[in-house]
């Protein structure tokens, strides 16, 4: 776990470089440490994980994640469904409504 807590990033770096270079450190350390013992936990499941927290658990905040990440990976038409979609409306108006 120390090469994480040393990690330096190289700015010169792509960005699909640096994410070769840090998400499979990244991963591998979560799925060490968040995991029960024993259970193998796909990089999905830890990705995931990630996601959740660094988003502070906030459901509008995740499924903008999940949008955006079918539109980078050229999916844009799966993600104007998606962000169409009722349960996607309904998670982004209850944000909405709660701030009126």
């Amino acid at each position: 776990m120390t090469d994480l807590i040393n990690l330096n990033i190289d700015q010169d770096l792509s960005t699909d470089a640096m994410v070769a270079a840090i998400m499979p450190t990244l991963l591998t350390a979560i799925k060490q440490k968040a995991f029960v013992k024993g259970y193998e936990a796909t990089d999905a499941e830890a990705l995931g994980l990630v996601v959740s927290k660094f988003c502070e658990w906030n459901s509008e905040t995740i499924t903008e994640v999940a949008a955006q990440a079918l539109e980078d990976s050229n999916f844009d038409a799966l993600a104007a469904d998606f962000r169409t979609s009722q349960a996607y409306m309904h998670l982004h108006s209850e944000s909405i409504n709660e701030i009126s």
